[in-house]
């Protein structure tokens, strides 16, 4: 009695798994498991070419200076306290004590109008945008009053009062600052002087005269500082108006209060705001350690200088679309298997997510050189018309090759959409979604799940099987 061939008695197990429907959509649902593994790396080099765009952006802003944050004018005013220190003991006798302490004067109006020359430099394969801001402060400082001092307060240095401006980065001043105090021109010195709340900025030791306290004396002052990514300024004033106007075209304004008046164009931007002493969370005269930098830096407002298309995180919002790329993909490709009759191998189905997976490195690759308009494009076209010709081999005909080619295309004509209108994404993604559910519910709506299987000898890939 012949002995039965082991193939022969795996044979009729085999074909049940071949064609068992529910088999079939757990392979898939492994195959898209498993394409997890290069998107997991796509990520890992998109945050991977992120961080060299960082380090090229401070090697740059180094030598050039970063996001400048102009904080002041602020009016130091020294005076000196007296009082009586009693002694521990009856036979000890009280001390008088003297010390220096200072007062903090905000301006009472303040102007600020900068002009933001903004360009592109290029560091290797990097732009970043650089800038040169031409600032003229100007306002005025009311004289503190004796009555605003402590009690115990026996004399004001009025020759010792300096002007301080806050500086996040002096070292990016283009030209000499020019003031003008009280109509005459005073000296800028580096450096913040008696000002405890930060060490970096400029000062100026400004005359006072015989001023009488609580008159109000005019400043201005003119300075070209270098920055990147932005500049921001503190609403100083107890009335403060701040305009910045530049040609780049993208500005994001950003801090604690946003322009009453912006104009944005292709010409570039114009805006301006207005800001009252009631909107802040500090007073306009205090003395030193009764406020914290934090408090000032909490009504910082600005502008950041954005690239028009960040491709690192537009690509990387592009590779959160990947599942619905790929399922949809499958899909299509097993829809051909049950209505066409058709075979498709998973090694066949993996080899088409691979294709799938690279347009994400294509995108990002390219981006860095060409820009991510021409870079989409360029990555949609080759992954489009690779999967075509692959698919023309695997589904035996141009015509469901390219009916493939047609979803594709749609799709990243859909994933481009969604990538510019970002405020409107869900929007536009769970309608999308909806149309593509409904066009998958209609072709399958005749199909009879419970009987559909594949009988007969395994078909070549391509061929119909009967």
């Amino acid at each position: 009695m012949p002995t039965p061939d082991r193939n022969d008695q795996f044979t009729p197990l085999t074909d049940r798994l071949r064609s068992s429907i529910l088999l079939r959509l757990l392979g898939l649902g492994g195959s898209m498991l498993l394409l997890q593994i290069p998107i997991g790396m796509i990520d890992g080099t998109i945050a991977e070419r992120r961080a060299s765009r960082m380090e090229a952006v401070e090697s740059v802003t180094k030598t050039w200076g970063g996001r400048q944050v102009v904080r002041g004018p602020f009016l130091v005013v020294p005076y000196v306290r007296r009082w009586v220190d009693e002694p521990n003991t009856r036979e000890a006798k009280p001390t008088v004590r003297e010390e220096t302490e200072y007062l903090y004067v905000l301006p009472t109006a303040l102007t600020i109008d900068g002009n933001v020359d903004a360009e592109v430099r290029r560091r290797g394969i990097f732009d970043v945008p650089l800038y040169v801001a031409r600032l003229t402060l100007g306002g005025s400082f009311r004289l503190p009053q004796p009555n605003e001092l402590p009690s115990n307060t026996v004399a004001i240095r009025w020759d010792q009062t300096t002007l301080v401006l806050g500086l996040s980065d002096p070292r990016a001043i283009r030209d000499t600052a020019a003031l003008e105090w009280n109509g005459a021109r005073v000296p800028v010195e580096p450096g913040t002087g008696r000002m405890a709340l930060f060490d970096r900025g400029l000062n100026a030791a400004v005359p006072i005269g015989v001023t009488p306290a609580g008159e109000s004396l005019p400043f201005g002052l003119r300075l070209t500082i270098a920055g990147s990514d932005g500049v921001s300024f503190l609403p100083a004033g107890s009335e403060s108006t701040v305009h910045v106007q530049s040609r780049w075209r993208d500005p994001s304004f950003d801090g604690a209060y946003l322009p009453a008046e912006r104009t944005v164009g292709p010409q570039g931007f114009e805006a301006t705001w207005r800001v009252s002493h009631l909107a802040r969370n500090f007073p306009g005269a205090w003395q030193a350690g009764e406020v914290r930098l934090r408090q000032l830096d909490e009504a910082l407002l600005g502008v950041s200088l954005l690239s028009p298309v960040d491709a690192y995180r537009t690509t990387d919002r592009a590779v959160k679309y990947e599942m619905l790329f790929i399922g949809l993909t499958f899909l299509s490709f097993l829809l051909f298997e049950l209505i066409a009759g058709l075979r498709v191998h998973p090694v066949q189905y993996l080899l088409v997510g691979l294709a799938l997976c690279l347009f994400y490195l294509l995108l990002l690759s390219f981006a860095e050189h060409v820009g991510f308009v021409a870079a989409y494009a360029i990555a949609s076209i080759a992954i489009a018309t690779l999967t075509t010709a692959y698919s023309r081999a695997v589904l035996g005909g141009w015509t469901r090759g390219i009916a493939i080619a047609g979803e594709v295309g749609f799709l990243y004509a859909y994933l481009f959409v969604l990538l510019q209108i970002q405020d409107y994404a869900l929007l536009v993604g769970a309608v999308g979604l909806f149309f593509i559910l409904a066009v998958v519910m209609f072709l399958t709506r005749r199909i009879d799940w419970y009987t559909l299987h594949t009988t007969g000898p395994p078909a070549r890939p391509g061929e119909a099987m009967g």
